[in-house]
């Protein structure tokens, strides 16, 4: 069993045998009005890429942290196992925006891939380097990352079951993004999910069958799902 938090637009922590790993922390305020940073403390923090809105490892790290700038390859972090996959941050290869990394992280049984700020479609031979995932985070917010409609192919093509949104716009964010409405206006086959919560916890039995959209509520709401 392991537990997933969303903090807000790219961060996210995922709790596993009593250890925290944090990928793409940012510092609130930079990203709107009355945002709030990561209001936790890792033991582990993943940076995809050094953009303002992904690299504020100090917001939670300790003395202790072991923090990890886009290493690509195979590696561990505690019980987590990694690997990185460098994938360019623009529809032109990296010459506009340079690259980010994507990272597939093992968990137990479980797999998840965070597909940073991926800013063109998924290519075959790169969904093979990131398979097996049972659950994918999904930049959806088409300005600097994927239109709506590239994240899910993206997702189809990693033979994804769980998609989790992130990158999108949010009320009182200052980033020019589209809401999470035009992912949906896209994922007519999906069956959408969405829990009042910013955490999930789960076990690989708990992955569904049906490719399943799971829509996390901002930190601070309350608990409960419904689809």
């Amino acid at each position: 069993m392991l537990t997933i938090r969303w903090w807000l637009h790219a961060c996210f922590e995922i709790e596993y045998e009593g250890k925290k790993l944090v990928i793409d922390p940012h510092d609130g305020g930079s990203l709107g009005v009355g945002l709030n940073p990561p209001a936790t403390r890792a033991d582990y923090v993943l940076i995809t890429h050094d953009h303002y809105d992904h690299n504020a490892d100090s917001v939670v790290a300790g003395d202790r942290t072991l923090v990890v700038k886009w290493r690509t390859g195979e590696f561990s972090l505690g019980p987590f196992r990694i690997k990185g996959v460098k994938l360019p941050h623009d529809e032109y290869e990296g010459r506009l925006r340079g690259f980010v990394v994507a990272y597939r992280i093992e968990a137990g049984n479980i797999s998840i891939v965070h597909l940073s700020d991926l800013g063109r479609p998924l290519r075959p031979e790169e969904a093979e380097e990131l398979k097996p995932v049972h659950i994918v985070m999904l930049p959806a917010g088409n300005v600097y990352t994927l239109h709506p409609r590239q994240a899910l192919d993206s997702a189809a093509l990693l033979d994804v079951k769980i998609v989790i949104p992130m990158h999108y716009w949010i009320p009182g964010m200052q980033l020019p993004l589209e809401p999470l409405d035009t992912l949906l206006r896209y994922a007519k086959k999906w069956r959408v999910v969405r829990y009042d919560s910013n955490e999930i916890s789960l076990g690989l039995e708990d992955i569904p069958e049906q490719r399943t959209l799971l829509v996390l509520a901002p930190p601070g709401q309350g608990a409960g799902r419904h689809g």
